[in-house]
């Protein structure tokens, strides 16, 4: 029965994330309202290299329906910097018998007052027992930021277009090379409250998005909570920071495989 649990959220997994890469997560943080990676997470825009202001250590697991095979990892480092913002990343998804890792490399450029732009490199593998080949990917993926006005971050997100294969596979690794363009923003309508939204078309033609908010009852303590369609994925989430560090925990529920659940350390410097 587990079995076949692993080989069903295999299959559905590349549509539950809008044919996004299984390791291409936006952040505990971002997934608790909704899971906007537009104008929230540097794994997703590579303009906000140059949008922070600290340098920022962090590590991220999440869970999908309680299956252990099912789990991702991702650590990475943003280096903010007067020359050229830059930040790197490693993730890791699946188990022994199906592996997916992604090196990136993402530098941005503020442009002037109003206008971030940025450019990453990712180089992807897949490691499977259903073929001796490895598949390996190298893809690009370009971001802009624009702040019309104070307080309201809007973002365009063009992933994995280029796309490369490095290796042919004997396997069908359609899901494995798509692309995406997302739209988004955010907008800070009083200091303690935070709304997010996203809009998403893909290779496959489908339109998706989410939308979330974040608020904050007392300093350091944040409230998430979001909803990401196609499919329909409610999330909830929390954040905590204390000294130079912050936690992050978030928890969705799939109508169909059940609840999934991840938590986020970072470390600002």
């Amino acid at each position: 029965m587990k079995v076949f649990r692993i080989c069903l959220v295999l299959w559905i997994v590349p549509f539950c994330l809008s044919a996004v890469d299984n390791f291409r997560l936006p952040g505990i943080r971002s997934m608790g309202m909704g899971g906007n990676g537009v104008t929230q997470s540097v794994l997703f825009n590579p303009a906000l290299t140059a949008f922070h202001e600290n340098r920022i250590l962090s590590i991220d697991y999440f869970n999908r329906y309680g299956l252990k095979e099912l789990g991702t990892v991702s650590a990475g480092l943003v280096y903010p910097n007067d020359w050229l913002p830059f930040a790197v990343d490693i993730a890791s998804f699946g188990y022994d018998a199906y592996q997916q890792t992604q090196f990136r490399l993402a530098a941005g450029k503020r442009l002037n007052e109003r206008w971030w732009l940025g450019v990453s490199v990712q180089y992807s593998l897949l490691q499977t027992e259903l073929c001796e080949e490895v598949p390996m990917r190298l893809s690009t993926d370009v971001g802009f930021l624009f702040s019309p006005i104070d307080k309201l971050l809007m973002g365009v997100l063009i992933m994995d277009f280029p796309s490369f294969c490095i290796e042919k596979s004997t396997i069908d690794t359609k899901e494995f090379s798509v692309y995406a363009v997302q739209i988004g923003f955010q907008w800070q309508i009083i200091n303690s409250l935070l709304i997010v939204g996203t809009l998403e078309t893909n290779k496959a033609d489908v339109l998706g998005g989410n939308v979330g908010m974040e608020y904050m009852p007392f300093e350091g303590f944040r409230l998430r909570a979001g909803i990401q369609t196609t499919p329909l994925l409610p999330a909830l989430g929390m954040g905590y920071s204390f000294s130079k560090f912050t936690l992050d925990v978030v928890a969705s529920y799939h109508p169909v495989l059940g609840i999934s659940s991840g938590c986020g350390l970072s470390y600002s410097f």
